[in-house]
């Protein structure tokens, strides 16, 4: 019986991979030489398999897919003048009209301006160096300003919008984007009922298979959390075609436009989990790992306490007589 479990689960593996095999993209095709040289190897043992040679061990995994409620997105601008007034002006002049292109969509955006650095722009050439009569110090001949601007937002869809109007204002540098959850603890709370229940009815199942009692055994519970942000899932990989606005021509013969470097994001896949929750994902997630281990082991026997050895004591009498005269005499009895 066993072995044919074990040649139906293979069977089941191969099939698996021929049919996602239809659909897995350009990525897998060009990285699929690297991806087969990698060597899995397997997991340590766990301290129980090291130390216990007769325990029972019990595992919980569970996976969460959060969307998130809050995002933060950071454009950076980059400012140059002649002098830090008309340095400063340009910067303002941008940031207000993009405030006020904002509130003319609708938009629900709250905007955050960080200052990053002010720094002079010197002279390259020697001949034109000036310097203050007071002080003598090189005068600048401009400024460069940068500056971040936080957009915080709660629909997705703002971003699109958000883009075309700094783009609008030449500030072109997407910095990053940030993925928040407001309801992080209830979320763990309810992963760990989730994980407490499933522990149970893996012991209960595992009670009634082997007839045995577990109420005897030392227990050992281990558990931890693991939260994986969208921004440490994404892939870089080389794009299987080339884009170019103008091809170049080299004595008649055509030269190959660089390849694009893209990127995708990948998400940790649900497998090797007791359970996942809202599986089914379209835009990137939040996505929160949670372990349970529960270890039982048979209680160190406890050495028997020795047996005291019995003292008998032995008590000897004896008779004397003290006569009139003083004298001591031992009697015999």
């Amino acid at each position: 019986m066993r072995l044919f479990q074990i040649g139906s689960l293979v069977l089941f593996a191969l099939t698996f991979s021929k049919v996602f095999g239809q659909a897995k993209g350009n990525y897998n095709y060009l990285n699929e030489v690297t991806s087969s040289r990698i060597h899995h190897a397997r997991p340590a043992p766990s301290l129980a398999e090291v130390n216990a040679p007769h325990f029972h061990e019990f595992t919980i995994r569970g996976l969460y897919n959060c969307k998130a409620q809050n995002y933060l997105a950071i454009f950076t601008i980059t400012q140059v003048g002649k002098d830090q007034r008309e340095t400063e002006q340009l910067v303002r002049a941008k940031t207000d009209s993009i405030q006020a292109a904002l509130q003319r969509l609708g938009l629900k955006a709250e905007m955050y301006v960080d200052m990053i650095s002010f720094m002079p722009i010197y002279e390259v050439e020697v001949t034109k160096k000036l310097f203050s009569k007071n002080t003598y110090n090189e005068i600048p001949k401009g400024f460069e300003l940068k500056k971040n601007l936080h957009f915080r937002y709660s629909d997705p869809r703002v971003l699109d919008e958000l883009v075309t109007q700094c783009a609008r204002q030449e500030i072109y540098d997407l910095v990053r984007v940030d993925y928040f959850l407001d309801d992080l603890e209830a979320k763990k709370a309810k992963m760990v009922a989730l994980a407490e229940e499933q522990l149970k009815g893996k012991m209960n199942r595992f009670k009634r298979l082997l007839n045995t009692n577990l109420e005897d055994l030392d227990r050992r519970l281990a558990e931890g959390f693991n939260t994986t942000y969208p921004i440490e899932q994404y892939q870089t990989y080389l794009a299987y075609c080339s884009n170019t606005l103008n091809s170049v021509t080299v004595n008649g013969t055509v030269t190959p436009a660089p390849k694009t470097t893209s990127q995708f994001y990948q998400p940790k896949p649900a497998k090797g989990y007791d359970f996942v929750l809202n599986p089914t994902i379209l835009e990137p997630v939040v996505q929160i790992e949670y372990e349970l281990k529960l270890v039982l082991q048979p209680k160190p026997q406890q050495p028997k306490p020795k047996a005291q050895e019995k003292v008998v004591t032995k008590i000897e009498k004896q008779l004397f007589w003290v006569t009139p005269n003083g004298d001591v005499k031992q009697l015999a009895f």
